[in-house]
């Protein structure tokens, strides 16, 4: 239930912070880490994710830099620049343009919501264990692989079973249920590509639904990189000591 009140505080934020276009606040999730990898070590990727809710579209274009053990740089290009850095402490976002910039403190790691959906393929389990669940049933039919998830027992009152398909390793489809039985959201994956012995999806559709409403959103991820050198202002990148930073505790 917490990260529930999680998601509600971070949308809070969103709407009084709307005036200062902080775009990516809706992107954002309370989690638990996936985990390394060992063959994944940094990675850096361009993406776009495109939005639609209730009539309303938003294109947001830019690039990842992803660091274990957790620290993520996103520099997003449009509709406006943006930096923002995650790290285990919190998250700071800057505007060069306007010269401003928001620190918000936690004490829980937090994400990219859609980036989380991509980077989760690292584990078999899609990071579910990590999260609370527990397998409840598992299939195999040729090559495709069907698994179903029993939601942690905190949120079983709010949480249904979490389903996976994967189809000669590679996840195509995930669906996640209310505790009644009803459809929350189903995603797609497709158009992978192999680092080391996991599948990386390129492409990731998730439709979501929200009483008789539904949001729809494409990723796509352009020329990954892994196990890179990053430009050092990338790596050394912090706010500059003349811009003053609002703080925000959450």
């Amino acid at each position: 239930m917490k990260s529930l009140l999680h998601r509600l505080q971070l949308r809070m934020i969103k709407n009084f912070y709307m005036k200062y276009n902080l775009i990516v606040i809706s992107f954002l999730i309370f989690f638990n880490s996936v985990g390394s990898s060992k063959s994944l070590q940094n990675l850096k990727v361009d993406f776009e994710r495109y939005y639609r809710d209730k009539g309303s579209e938003e294109i947001v274009e830019g690039t990842i830099y992803y660091q274990t053990p957790w620290r993520i740089t996103v520099i997003v290009k449009k509709p406006l620049l943006q930096w923002i850095v995650f790290n285990k402490k919190g998250i700071d976002i800057y505007y060069p343009t306007e010269r401003k910039a928001f620190r918000f403190k936690t004490q829980k790691p937090v994400s990219l919501q859609f980036f989380q959906a991509f980077l989760g393929v690292v584990k078999k389990d899609y990071g579910l264990i990590d999260m609370g669940y527990t397998l409840y049933s598992r299939k195999i039919e040729g090559d495709t692989v069907f698994t179903q998830w029993f939601p942690p027992k905190v949120l079983s009152k709010v949480l249904g079973v979490f389903k996976l398909i994967y189809v000669s390793d590679k996840l195509v489809y995930a669906e996640s249920k209310k505790a009644d039985g009803a459809i929350m959201s189903k995603s797609f994956y497709s158009n992978h590509i192999q680092h080391s012995t996991t599948f990386f999806p390129l492409e990731i559709s998730k439709v979501r639904y929200i009483n008789a409403d539904s949001t729809f959103e494409k990723i796509t991820y352009i020329n990954p990189q892994f196990n890179i050198d990053f430009p050092k202002d990338v790596t050394d990148f912090s706010i500059s000591t003349d811009v003053k930073i609002k703080e925000i505790e959450w």
